[in-house]
């Protein structure tokens, strides 16, 4: 009986970190299902092309992980380097270490010698779970060397979990990509062509953006490209840059069949702190005759802003400096500067002037807050 209970709270648990994914992590879903098992860590991994998309730890288990990726033992891990681990892992089931690897292997490996032992994630029960987006997502709970293995008939448990994990995954994902959707839908209404994109390939596309391909951009398996020499150069330029700080602005020139276009290419609010990650910048397209309508509560609600960061980037975008900012809203110039920075990690810039250039031609914002959903206003 104490168990049905136990397990629906953590049914629930899970149904909640799948809408709020903080609650994986730190003290949430992460932790119970660690100490479901007798164990101190737990962690989650979305991989892609043995390249990691997203993670997040519980509290004890974060620092850990923080010296893992920072040394890159994800390339070194023995059971991502061989297929048959890789594929014994793929089970619909919660599987042991002891299970994959023989106690002899594991005191032979250079990665739990000189990693899991030291770090105290030596004995581990884990399992993987295919994302939508198509990522391979590594669940994990971890002990020390000095606890023990695992007990199986606890991790029976896990196994019995497994698909109430794996539905949350999805939720996640799919409400992720709900999201970008309904940009990008929004954007068509008011004439702009629009996608989301990963890794510069094509995630999804409004239909106007569709309209595009293949005469002015093509949707190829590497990523997406421009026909236009210049424009793909200038476009593969920005993919160089690491996800969060993508954003640029580059010219497609005009043709027979289309206007002359400039490309707006915007980071995704948020994306640096997604476990299952979906798309990581946002590309618009605005020619001579759709430039002024871009609405600013479209594209400065895609940065994440909070009402304060939204008024200062309005009086930024009129002209005003600092010190009439800070005048105006009645605040310490200091307290701007906090703020503008917050503006710029958000953006992916390191100026005003190039907040400036990334949201030129945008019209004021005056009344942007009026408009924000109370639901949606956070304070500062």
């Amino acid at each position: 009986m104490l168990h049905d209970e136990q397990n629906e709270a953590i049914i629930d648990r899970l149904y909640e970190a799948a809408t709020i994914p903080e609650k994986w992590g730190g003290r949430g879903v992460l932790e119970t299902l660690a100490h479901l098992c007798g164990c101190t860590d737990g962690a989650i991994m979305s991989v892609r092309d043995h390249t990691l998309a997203g993670w997040t730890a519980n509290e004890n288990a974060f620092p850990k992980l923080v010296v893992y990726l920072r040394d890159n033992w994800l390339a070194k891990n023995p059971y991502v380097q061989s297929a048959e681990r890789l594929r014994r892992f793929s089970q619909p089931r919660f599987v042991l270490d002891t299970e994959v690897m023989s106690a002899r292997e594991m005191e032979e490996s250079h990665y739990y010698q000189n990693f899991m032992r030291p770090y105290g994630m030596y004995w581990h029960a884990g399992t993987n779970i295919m994302s939508p987006n198509g990522d391979t997502v590594k669940f994990s709970i971890h002990r020390s060397f000095d606890a023990g293995p695992l007990d199986p008939s606890l991790v029976d448990r896990l196994t019995w979990l497994r698909p109430h994990i794996a539905r949350a995954c999805t939720l996640t994902a799919r409400l992720r990509f709900a999201q970008l959707h309904a940009a990008v839908e929004v954007l068509n209404s008011v004439g702009l062509p629009a996608a989301a994109l990963r890794d510069g390939r094509l995630v999804l596309a409004n239909s106007l953006f569709e309209k595009l391909v293949p005469d002015v951009a093509k949707d190829r398996r590497s990523r997406l490209t421009f026909q236009q020499a210049s424009a793909d150069k200038r476009w593969a330029s920005i993919l160089d840059k690491p996800a969060a700080f993508r954003n640029g602005t580059f010219p497609i020139a005009s043709t027979e069949e289309h206007p002359m276009f400039i490309v707006h290419v915007l980071p995704v609010a948020g994306a640096g702190r997604d476990i299952f990650p979906v798309a990581d910048s946002l590309m618009i397209f605005a020619s001579s005759q759709t430039s002024q309508k871009i609405a600013p509560e479209i594209l400065l609600s895609l940065f994440d802003f909070t009402p304060a960061e939204i008024s200062i980037t309005n009086s930024i975008l009129s002209g005003a400096s600092l010190e009439e900012i800070a005048r105006a809203r009645r605040v310490s110039i200091d307290t701007v500067r906090v703020q503008l920075k917050a503006i710029f990690a958000k953006t992916g810039t390191h100026r005003q002037t190039e907040l400036v250039k990334l949201l030129g031609g945008v019209a004021s914002a005056s009344n942007i807050i009026d408009r924000v959903p109370s639901d949606e206003r956070r304070s500062h």
